[in-house]
């Protein structure tokens, strides 16, 4: 605290920490506003001495540019902080189709995300995790400018940038700031800032047409695009419009993922049984615990559902022994690869006035239709899974049934559809005050709307068909009389119409925006100009969901997948920032920003206080030492504030039950693992996160020819904002109750008898202890069982993230076999550790995800020929049972402990060509995943897809040409 601190405290000393900290912001406000004001005084003081040039109205050319991560425009590229730039034409020369392909592949992107085969409510969507923070920690730009959230939350929870949207016909470059920037662009930019730059000043046009498919089969693609601009004396257009869509791939295309018997046939050739929730048609006495076994032909009358009896499986007794009619193929309905038809256009517009001024409008859309299919639709269990009393036969049982593909008619009732669209429309005005500040100041809106349908299973009329109405209760069971000819025979497809239903939810996600930049040099020092850059900002965001009203409340009449998400706000954000670049010597350069963000909305005001400093210094032309260190904050997600009763039912492991039975640590039988309602909610309560980020490195330019770069990079994130999953509720419930571990090698996370396992404890409901969740007595539910888990976000105490990166740019002196240049991009994550709560043990997640990730490229040209050679490497990852003894097998004798390792490393190649026709036409071909890698599997992963889905791809190589014709 400094002298002047002391002293306002002492003349008022009745004023409170809260009265005492509104002071400090007042007075950092005020002093960022006379900041602000600078150029304009600068500018005044100017004008009385200015050169007969600036008299004139003529403008001096500045060779500088902005880069992400500052609003000073700079000579270099290379400042304090590393930022990876992509052009357009390297996206296409390494076989990428969208941005989000291209950017998935960078290294600093080192966190999981949903892949296609499981998206869950977020089907069509994409988002990205760099860093490993989280896909909501990185803020997505387009132009310098915010764009909306997509509007439904990514894994039901929270709200996220889609980088699926962006239509690759208009991107320019593209930007990566690998490192916090809230000093500069405030919330979100947690893990770094992705900047899309969009293009302009395009002279011509050129039309694109490319069409592809895969070697294998199915996932056939096209895209057409034209894209053009003209430019006059004070004016310039540019324009474009793209088609692109691709097939949807599904897993009965690919035959080594089709089948749901897999762990039985190819993963695991001892292990007998596929898992619980993999359904035909199936009828278990509940009294004796085992299952019915079909009448004779039954099975046979059905598509793919054979015959199959249930011995165990990783030397476990199953749970309910005998036969059932149980699919063998429910799994090839199952999308690989999303499907999709998007249709796209963008356009910007500058006009220079007379007396230096630029007024521009920019705008887009995107329009875009999705396919897709998970597991979750279309199977069902009587009387919602509870056990019934059959007066026909005088036995109770539990009946569960999925449908099938000619009872359907065909796949198109399977699947889920998505219908989405995106505008953004922009426009301000530019220009100069004196010769030394270029000033900005721009408006805009930006939505996002999507509409999703979803196929679902009407259980009253599911009951109604099979079960007839209730006659009462028996043995405190409801009473039916089980119609076993429907059950056990195939239903025709006006049933199947009948017994299902598509639903409807739809969302929408917001935001204005307003801002005026100014930037330029403020007065000169020995060593140089004094760069400065100054922002305030205004804006509003919001989100609504509106989910079907027939999947919740007292009219319910059936689930969506995946449960229904509720909730919807809005609320106002102001900012105003700083930024000065000091030239402390003519080799060392000092650049440092201050900003402070509000967010307000009808609960909760709060304000974040975030600052930067960086150095570059120089000690010979050819290297640069650099270094940086930042404060971040995240503003608490809208969806973690907002969200209401979120509902739906999901399938868990019970761990309490099953360590106290002592069946764990797989806690793989029926009793043990099933089906329970479950909730969120959000929490109007939270603190923004904060955090540190800081990186040191050097910039190498050894010769003409040869880059080289390495930095190291650490962030910390306090109070980080984490959304409870329910198997992350249940794991601790067991701590709670049982006071050990799941495993033995498992660490502690609470402390049974803490506030900490009294919230844990509050989420779940259990029926009375002996019974199930119908009050019937149970032994196998001696704690009770679960009958709905409630989920949402808190504050926790810590997350850390370290690692390193390298790159390398060489091009080979020119030869008389053609150009050669090389280039390589390398990460490899040191820390990724979490505390759930102070004074808990450090969770050290490293082993547990992918540490190393490197992408390569080699590219040649000679006359009219190109060719590209990229590399991609994800590195080792965890399989199933990774670091434990591998499973006994049944007839395996050996007690002998296999630990099981990582998996492999996958490389990925692309390799693309082109060849100059004319002047005006060109023609490429792109054959993504070179070799084919394909059919990797984990040995130990015993459900689809059998493998990592992040890590190993199940499409396949695939092929596509492309035609590119260009005139004035």
């Amino acid at each position: 605290m400094n002298h002047n601190q002391h002293r306002n405290e002492r003349q008022h000393p009745s004023r409170t920490p809260t009265e005492r900290q509104r002071a400090h912001r007042n007075v950092l406000t005020a002093a960022m506003l006379v900041a602000l004001y600078l150029p304009f005084a600068a500018a005044a003081q100017e004008a009385t001495a200015q050169d007969p040039a600036a008299a004139a109205g003529e403008v001096k050319s500045i060779d500088k540019i902005t880069v992400t991560g500052s609003r000073i425009k700079r000579a270099e590229v290379e400042g304090p902080a590393p930022v990876t730039v992509i052009s357009a034409d390297q996206i296409k020369r390494e076989g990428f189709s969208t941005v989000y392909e291209a950017l998935s592949t960078l290294t600093e992107v080192t966190g999981s995300v949903q892949a296609d085969v499981n998206k869950g409510p977020t089907p069509n969507a994409s988002p990205l995790n760099m860093r490993n923070l989280g896909p909501g920690r990185t803020l997505l730009l387009i132009d310098g400018r915010r764009v909306a959230d997509y509007p439904l939350p990514y894994e039901g929870r929270g709200n996220f940038a889609n980088f699926n949207n962006i239509p690759m016909a208009a991107v320019e470059r593209i930007e990566v700031l690998a490192s916090g920037g809230s000093a500069i662009y405030g919330s979100d930019a947690m893990a770094g800032v992705i900047n899309v730059i969009m293009k302009k000043n395009f002279n011509g046009d050129e039309v694109r047409i490319k069409g592809g498919t895969t070697t294998r089969g199915g996932g056939d693609s096209f895209d057409l695009s034209w894209t053009g601009g003209r430019t006059g004396d004070k004016w310039s257009a540019t324009y474009g419009v793209q088609w692109s869509g691709r097939e949807t791939l599904f897993a009965g295309d690919r035959e080594f993922v089709d089948s749901d018997l897999e762990p039985a046939n190819t993963v695991k050739p001892l292990v007998n049984d596929p898992w619980p929730w993999v359904w035909g048609v199936e009828l278990i006495d509940s009294a004796s615990k085992r299952r019915v076994t079909p009448p004779t032909g039954a099975c046979d009358r059905f598509q793919d559902l054979p015959l199959h009896n249930f011995i165990g499986n990783e030397g476990n007794a199953p749970e309910f022994p005998g036969y059932s009619c149980t699919q063998g193929k429910g799994n090839a309905l199952w999308s690989l690869r999303n499907g999709s038809n998007n249709v796209s256009a963008f356009g910007n517009f500058s006009y220079d006035f007379d007396n230096g001024m630029q007024a521009w409008v920019s705008a887009s859309l995107w329009d875009s239709e999705g396919e897709s299919r998970q597991d979750e639709a279309l199977r069902f269990e009587l009387n919602r899974g509870g056990a019934f009393y059959d007066q026909g036969t005088g036995r109770s049982y539990q009946a569960r049934r999925a449908f099938t593909v000619p009872e359907a008619g065909g796949r198109d009732p399977f699947l889920f559809y998505t219908n989405e669209r995106s505008w953004d429309l922009a426009g301000g005005l530019r220009g100069r005050f004196g010769e030394r500040f270029n000033w900005d100041a721009t408006v805009g809106r930006t939505e996002y709307k999507v509409d999703f349908s979803f196929p679902s299973v009407v259980q009253s009329a599911v009951d109604e068909y099979f079960l007839g109405p209730q006659l009462g209760t028996n043995g405190g069971l409801p009473a039916y009389r089980l119609n076993q000819d429907r059950f056990w025979n195939p239903m025709d497809m006006a049933t199947f119409q009948r017994l299902t239903t598509h639903g409807h939810s739809s969302a929408k996600s917001w935001m204005n925006q307003a801002q005026f930049a100014v930037n330029g040099d403020l007065f000169d020092l020995p060593a140089g100009p004094v760069g400065f850059a100054a922002v305030l900002e205004a804006g509003s965001q919001g989100y609504r969901l509106s989910p079907d009203p027939l999947t919740f409340g007292p009219n319910k009449q059936y689930d969506q997948p995946g449960g229904t998400n509720q909730g919807g706000g809005d609320r106002k954000r102001y900012a105003i920032g700083v930024e000065f670049k000091l030239p402390l010597f003519e080799s060392l350069d000092l650049t440092t920003a201050g900003r402070f963000d509000r967010y307000d909305d009808d609960s909760r005001k709060e304000g974040n206080f975030t600052w930067n400093a960086g150095l570059e210094w120089r000690p010979i032309e050819s290297l640069l030492l650099r270094g940086a260190y930042n404060t971040t904050f995240r503003a608490p997600d809208m969806h973690y504030l907002f969200a209401t009763s979120g509902t739906g039912t999901q399938e868990s492991a019970d761990v309490a039950s099953c360590i106290k039975r002592n069946q764990g640590p797989n806690c793989g039988s029926a009793s043990v693992y099933y089906r329970h309602a479950t909730s969120r909610t959000g929490n109007l309560k939270l603190d923004s996160e904060t955090g540190k980020s800081w990186s040191a490195g050097l910039v190498w330019d050894a010769t003409d020819n040869l880059s080289f770069s390495a930095d190291y990079w650490r962030m910390t994130i306090d109070n980080q904002v984490r959304d409870f999953d329910i198997a992350d509720i249940l794991d601790l419930e067991s701590q709670c109750i049982n006071g050990v571990p799941r495993r033995s090698s498992d660490r502690m996370q609470v402390a049974p008898g803490s506030s900490t396992c009294s919230s844990i404890l509050s989420r779940v409901s259990r029926s009375s202890p002996g019974t199930n969740a119908f009050g019937v007595a149970d032994p196998n539910y001696p704690l009770g069982q679960v009958t709905s888990v409630r989920s949402g976000p808190i504050n926790i105490a810590y997350r850390e993230v370290a690692g390193v990166d390298v790159s390398a740019r060489y091009k080979l002196p020119a030869t008389a076999w053609g150009d050669f240049s090389f280039a390589l991009n390398y990460t490899n994550q040191l820390k990724n550790n979490e505390q759930r709560d102070p004074g808990a043990p450090m969770q050290e997640n490293r082993d547990n995800d992918v540490r190393t990730f490197a992408r390569a490229s080699a590219s040649w040209s000679r006359g009219p020929w190109n060719a590209t050679l990229f590399a991609n490497r994800i590195g080792h990852t965890n399989g199933d049972n990774y670091n434990r003894c591998a499973p006994v097998m049944p007839g395996q004798t050996s007690t002998e402990c296999r630990m099981v390792g990582k998996l492999k490393a996958p490389i990925y190649f692309n390799l693309t060509a082109g060849y100059q026709l004319t002047e005006q036409a060109r023609v490429n071909l792109y054959i993504d995943n070179l070799f084919d890698e394909a059919e990797y599997k984990d040995p130990y992963k015993m459900f689809f897809i059998y493998a990592n889905e992040r890590v190993f791809s199940r499409v396949g190589r695939e092929i596509s040409a492309e035609f590119v014709y260009k005139f004035d």
